[in-house]
């Protein structure tokens, strides 16, 4: 059978704390210790020593595997044991010196006061009462995407979209005399192309920790899908068009500007455009806003000398449904986006545009990338492609807000 290192050590241990107990019972009865006490203490705390020294040496190779787990990202955790009475004579400078012959006893002043805190300033500890650990992670913010929720979507079949949309109108129609000439109606066309465009990005992480938490690798998913996410609705608000950007609703040639009228406040403009949008023939829908900008509109009060009450509510321009879900600016939906530049807004009909998916956000895990398979390391890509049209851009009124200034 194998020596027991550890054993061997408590038993020794078990046997210092008794004898410390009768060193301890002689001192306070005689204020001395006999001979034989303190000879078997010397040679115990020798012993103890020594084989403090073996246990230590056969542990270093597990030490360095704590090292090299550590270094790989992964966490230990743990805490020493309580040290016993007799442990802590041992190896107090009073036995020591006593030990070495430098004096003629060697008393321990034990502090029996238990706590439940540490340190300076004292904080909790679990060195008695463990710690209360929480399941799961706790998610950091993920944006609330609404524009790409309501606009038409199409399936791409190729990498880019090509079509012919309305340039000019001219409704020539009028009543004619019999045998007059008939009046001449124009129209005209012009080609289009929306290319198809990546959206991605990457995490690296460890293989232990994904093997060991696997409750991170749902998180790092739903992370990740939304960051793609999250971008494509800023692309399809703000994208500037030029490679490889999709070309967005604020871009010029996808809008047309409002009609800006000298002293109008937000509402008023708000209004324009929806009537704009109406006097192009087409059906407003909704109004995208940056949520400061709301917010300042939410804030306008009535204006009436001796009244404070907000315009937001009753039967004034501002309105909800949903018992305050869904806010309604002059009839229609308003989406909040922080994709959506401060200052400025969109009102729109949502069936003048439409996103067509080449490729869904798909997330992948990789461990054949670069030096991934020596690192123990996985990559995780996340990737959507898709494009983005506008076919109507007398529907999208694009403006700024005057009181944003």
């Amino acid at each position: 059978m194998p020596f027991d290192m550890e054993k061997a050590l408590g038993e020794l241990q078990q046997k210092l704390d008794q004898k410390f107990t009768t060193y301890e019972g002689q001192l306070k009865e005689s204020g001395d210790v006999s001979e034989g006490i303190k000879s078997d203490l010397k040679k115990m705390a020798e012993d103890h020593d020594a084989q403090l020294k073996e246990l230590s040496d056969s542990v270093t190779s597990v030490k360095d595997d704590l090292t090299g787990l550590k270094q790989k990202g992964v966490k230990i955790e743990g805490k020493a044991p309580a040290k016993t009475i007799g442990q802590q004579f041992v190896e107090s400078d009073s036995f020591k010196s006593y030990r070495d012959g430098q004096t003629g006893k060697a008393r321990l002043e034990v502090k029996n006061t238990i706590l439940g805190e540490a340190g300076t300033p004292q904080d909790p500890v679990d060195t008695l009462v463990p710690y209360q650990h929480m399941a799961g992670i706790i998610a950091g913010a993920f944006r609330q995407l609404r524009v790409m929720d309501v606009l038409p979507t199409g399936q791409a079949t190729g990498n880019t979209i090509h079509y012919t949309r309305e340039l000019s109108w001219s409704n020539g129609a009028a009543e004619t005399a019999e045998g007059a000439q008939k009046p001449e109606a124009t129209l005209t066309f012009e080609d289009a192309t929306a290319p198809v465009r990546t959206i991605a990005h990457f995490l690296k992480v460890s293989k232990q920790v994904m093997d060991d938490a696997p409750m991170l690798q749902s998180y790092i998913d739903q992370r990740m899908r939304h960051g793609v996410n999250q971008r494509a609705e800023t692309q399809v608000i703000a994208g500037n068009g030029t490679s490889p950007n999709l070309s967005g609703l604020t871009t010029t040639g996808n809008h047309t500007d409002l009609t800006v009228v000298t002293a109008d406040n937000d509402l008023d403009a708000a209004n324009r455009a929806k009537y704009q949008v109406i006097g192009a023939d087409f059906m407003a829908d909704m109004y995208v806003m940056n949520p400061a900008d709301w917010g300042r509109i939410e804030r306008t009060k009535t204006g009436i000398s001796g009244d404070d009450s907000y315009l937001a509510g009753g039967d004034n321009a501002i309105s909800y449904l949903a018992n305050g879900m869904q806010p309604l600016l002059w009839g229609l939906p308003v989406l909040l986006s922080n994709s959506m530049t401060a200052g400025q807004f969109l009102c729109l009909a949502r069936d003048a545009t439409m996103f067509w998916n080449r490729q869904g956000t798909v997330v992948e895990i990789f461990d054949q990338n670069e030096d991934d398979v020596e690192k123990n390391l996985l990559t995780i890509r996340a990737e959507m492609r898709g494009a983005f049209t506008v076919f109507r851009p007398a529907a999208v009124i694009h403006g700024a807000l005057p009181d944003a200034a």
